[in-house]
């Protein structure tokens, strides 16, 4: 009843579905929406990571989707760690599975037009978070489209509005940068690096979408 996200990490083969058959590598991540019948034929040696949960409020794929990164893209690192600690603190596991979540619907190829528009926004976004002076109503205005229409569509295709969305990737990569620096980096750099000028609002909103503090992150047996 859940999406199921494969990443393959070691070895060759093909993934079948019935609407889709795809060549599988180490790097290659398909989506699979739920209900859909599929397998994997590949030799002995492959690896793969299974994550599913419900992402229906970011996905709306009727049939599996196949993105290619490499061993040093952040999705590739993000599915590695969350594997290694599937069995640690369960709210931090759910948060670096919403990242991962996240990251990938940045890297889905949109096919009509608007979606193509919103998708040149996000990946406006996704390049350019950690400037604090983005500013969102330019890139809304930009698009070709009305800024209340793009605003709409953007939310009907992401599920969120350019503001949340903006906030979720900054709080996503500062999961990333606490998890891999832990303590070289300190939490008030980190908040600079993802675009956050003031501490305090920070803190509120990673503890509003991660459901811990930052600190509590940081200090979490993680890493």
């Amino acid at each position: 009843s859940n999406y199921e996200i494969i990443v393959y990490t070691k070895g060759e083969g093909t993934f079948c579905s019935p609407q889709k058959c795809f060549p599988v590598a180490p790097g290659k991540i398909i989506i699979v929406p739920p209900g859909v019948v599929h397998s994997t034929v590949a030799n002995s040696s492959t690896e793969k990571i299974y994550i599913s949960g419900e992402f229906s409020h970011l996905f709306n794929l009727n049939y599996p989707t196949a993105i290619s990164c490499d061993s040093q893209n952040e999705l590739f690192s993000l599915a590695k760690m969350i594997y290694n600690h599937r069995f640690g603190n369960s709210e931090l596991i759910s948060s670096l599975v919403d990242s991962f979540a996240h990251l990938l619907i940045q890297n889905i190829d949109f096919e009509e037009k608007i979606s193509i528009a919103v998708r040149n926004i996000t990946d406006k976004i996704t390049n350019e978070f950690y400037d604090s002076n983005l500013e969102l109503n330019t890139l809304l205005k930009n698009s070709g489209y009305a800024p209340d229409y793009i605003r709409s569509q953007f939310k009907k295709i992401t599920g969120k509005t350019p503001i949340e969305f903006l906030t979720n990737v900054r709080i996503h990569h500062a999961c990333y940068l606490i998890s891999v620096y832990r303590n070289s980096l300190l939490l008030i750099d980190v908040a600079e690096k993802c675009g956050f000028t003031d501490y305090v609002y920070f803190s509120k909103k990673f503890k509003q979408i991660t459901g811990v503090s930052p600190r509590r992150f940081l200090e979490a047996p993680f890493a």
